[in-house]
């Protein structure tokens, strides 16, 4: 918890800063969300990243597991006195980042970025681009979202024509409908989202028995232990044709929910999965 004496000197420190000119580009960059964690790693030399995510070494989650360097201080959540004993120079949030935390935060005088509307492929690449600004590594950005784009291109030529499965992501009892990642994901893999079918909007609790009355072509699952038997073993999901006839793409958790340039390796690993005679298993 932060002290009180600690936040009426953090709002006094940051008045004087209101009046401040454009900052040079911060030489101490902290991450508090897995996807700047995913970002910055290819945007800025390790010596400037002064801190990530927990999450950033979960293989579960993480799509740079082993990048980022042991001196590399590691948050499991926000922690405003760390991040002033560190000598943040920009602090990088997102979306989810709690409210309180916010306000705090622009009090202490410290810079923030945050990382909005990553629901999107289209959001996904601004992101990037906005945080290559912030961090003052606009050229690494350029790079980094042609890569992307090259390979979403590279995709959408492969799947010209293609028949779209349709493809139900469940996660007990929750599927994603419009405005999300996984969604974006499932669609530019080419494969129709059975949530946007449902008309359902960001992830969404929906039970077995919506989920069964679907009837999709394809399951996708995050892989995990135990989550294909749970699949095949369920009272009502067993019985569904794709079930049944072993239609259950197993995506790996890092690719499950990607607000970074690995969303588009995501897409290429899903779109082989369900189009092996169009999508190679790697991109060449």
């Amino acid at each position: 918890m932060i002290r009180p004496l600690l936040v009426a000197s953090l709002l006094l420190a940051a008045l004087p800063l209101a009046a401040a000119g454009p900052s040079p580009p911060p030489r101490r960059v902290a991450s508090l969300n897995l996807a700047s964690d995913e970002v910055l790693v290819d945007l800025i030399p390790p010596e400037r990243l002064i801190a990530v995510t927990s999450f950033a070494d979960d293989p579960s989650t993480s799509n740079v597991v082993g990048r980022v360097p042991a001196s590399v201080a590691r948050f499991t959540h926000a922690d405003l006195e760390r991040l002033l004993a560190l000598r943040s120079d920009l602090v990088v949030v997102s979306d989810f980042t709690d409210a309180d935390f916010l306000h705090l935060l622009a009090a202490s005088g410290l810079r923030f970025h945050r990382m909005e509307g990553m629901d999107s492929m289209e959001g996904i690449r601004k992101g990037i681009v906005e945080l290559g600004k912030a961090v003052g590594a606009e050229a690494q950005a350029r790079r980094l979202v042609e890569r992307f784009d090259g390979s979403l291109r590279d995709l959408d030529g492969r799947l010209a024509g293609v028949r779209r499965p349709r493809v139900l992501y469940w996660s007990e009892p929750h599927t994603a409908g419009e405005g999300t990642v996984i969604g974006a994901i499932i669609e530019r893999a080419g494969a129709v989202n059975v949530g946007r079918e449902m008309r359902l909007k960001g992830v969404l609790p929906i039970g077995a028995e919506r989920a069964f009355v679907a009837n999709p072509d394809v399951v996708l699952i995050a892989k995990a232990p135990g989550a294909r038997e749970a699949l095949v073993r369920h009272p009502v999901l067993s019985r569904l044709a794709a079930v049944r006839e072993g239609r259950i793409v197993e995506m790996p958790g890092s690719f499950v929910v990607p607000l970074s340039h690995y969303a588009a390796d995501a897409c290429w690993f899903l779109a082989h999965a369900i189009h092996p005679d169009r999508v190679p298993a790697r991109r060449p």
